[in-house]
């Protein structure tokens, strides 16, 4: 796993890594008005890499609301534009209840590991 990009504050920590040709960007840390736009815009740079699709980690996040929500339906737009899968590891319930509540869960690829979202991108079939 190659390292691409690190950013870290005091609420958040972003990392990006290439994992067997898929970008794997990993959150840590509380995401809110204050830090969506680092998330997104890690998500954005992941986005317009080469491989087939993108998995955000949300593993590790502590704090997750209405902003969260927004940055992950704009993420899910973005995959869109650029023809990628975008999955969602959120095992969690801080991150998992309020996209069920909202029915944001029902739009997005969710899963319980980064090796579950990768192993559901293996078995797409590829064109």
């Amino acid at each position: 796993m190659n390292e691409d990009q690190f950013r870290e504050s005091p609420l958040l920590t972003v990392r990006a890594a290439d994992i067997a040709g898929v970008v794997v960007v990993a959150v840590e840390g509380e995401i809110d008005v204050d830090t969506a736009d680092e998330v997104l815009d890690a998500l954005r740079e992941g986005f317009r890499g080469e491989g087939p699709a993108l998995v955000a980690d949300l593993t590790e996040v502590t704090f997750f609301g209405s902003t969260g929500i927004s940055t992950l339906i704009t993420a899910h737009e973005l995959a869109d534009e650029h023809g990628k899968d975008f999955h969602v590891v959120a095992p969690q319930r801080a991150v998992k209840r309020p996209l069920q509540v909202t029915g944001v869960a029902d739009v997005l690829l969710l899963h319980d590991s980064v090796d579950e979202a990768l192993t559901a991108l293996r078995s797409v079939p590829t064109e």
